[in-house]
């Protein structure tokens, strides 16, 4: 015969505060370990959210390398001992060689013709009733050959001019020049000119109104293949030979000169043959 347990109140109470402990510390443990699952699946969201957001904006920063001119990209290349840039293959030989520097030069005057080609440009002057219109590729001081034409605006009338400069070591006191366009050769006269000293030397230069023996001689570079000019004076005489971007300034000049409204017919001569 079994002998029945009888549990005092006392201990009846105590068993049961026992058991809702660990009741309530169970409970505990699932609702922590569920809050703890959703806490790193929101944490993996989050992070993939930053992923997409910054690869985003790396990819709409601007590219600067892409909008390195020649020049420097070519200098930075070299400072860093590269080879080569995305403008120009550079030999990978003695920086200080003939060689290496001609390459770099043609590439930085590749650079800058392309910066001079094409456009007019209006200028103010020291009067303020004159206007000067002149072609982006000709020089705007003394210190380099250059021969071309302008215009000025005076009060609404518009002059075309022609000017022919030099810059040399000494003086060379400019007495004529000539403009030999293929086989035709046209001469003119310099009864006076003008100078000023320069960094290297001297300037001197020729600068008049367009009249016809000029605008004949424009007409000749323009169709001609190639131009020679020579400078002629009492200490000796210079030539060259005019290059590309001097001709074409001669046509975008007097394109604009007639697009503003200046005339030509007085000074029309018959065509060049």
């Amino acid at each position: 015969m079994r002998k029945k347990i009888v549990f005092t109140e006392e201990a009846k109470f105590t068993l049961l505060f026992f058991l809702s402990i660990l009741v309530l510390v169970l409970v505990m443990a699932v609702v922590s370990y569920f809050f703890q699952d959703s806490q790193i699946a929101n944490g993996e969201k989050d992070n993939q959210n930053t992923v997409v957001i910054m690869q985003a904006k790396k990819e709409k920063a601007p590219q600067t390398n892409a909008t390195q001119t020649v020049v420097s990209s070519v200098r930075d290349a070299i400072s860093k001992g590269n080879s080569s840039t995305q403008y120009v293959q550079i030999n990978n030989e003695n920086h200080n060689s003939s060689e290496h520097n001609k390459e770099l030069k043609n590439a930085i005057d590749d650079e800058t013709k392309k910066r001079k080609a094409g456009g007019v440009r209006k200028e103010s002057t020291n009067s303020k009733n004159i206007l000067r219109y002149i072609d982006e590729s000709t020089p705007r001081d003394r210190s380099s050959d250059a021969a071309y034409v302008y215009f000025v605006d005076v009060s609404g009338l518009l002059i075309p001019r022609f000017c022919v400069q030099i810059a040399l070591k000494q003086h060379l006191l400019m007495t004529e020049f000539t403009i030999t366009a293929d086989s035709k050769t046209m001469r003119f006269n310099v009864p006076s000119y003008q100078s000023e000293n320069i960094k290297k030397g001297v300037a001197e230069w020729y600068d008049v109104p367009l009249d016809k023996d000029g605008y004949r001689a424009v007409q000749a570079i323009m169709k001609a293949k190639k131009t020679v000019l020579t400078v002629s004076g009492m200490k000796g005489k210079v030539s060259r030979d005019l290059a590309e971007d001097e001709v074409k300034a001669f046509r975008r000049i007097l394109d604009s000169y007639t697009a503003l409204g200046g005339r030509l017919n007085s000074l029309q001569v018959d065509k060049v043959k």
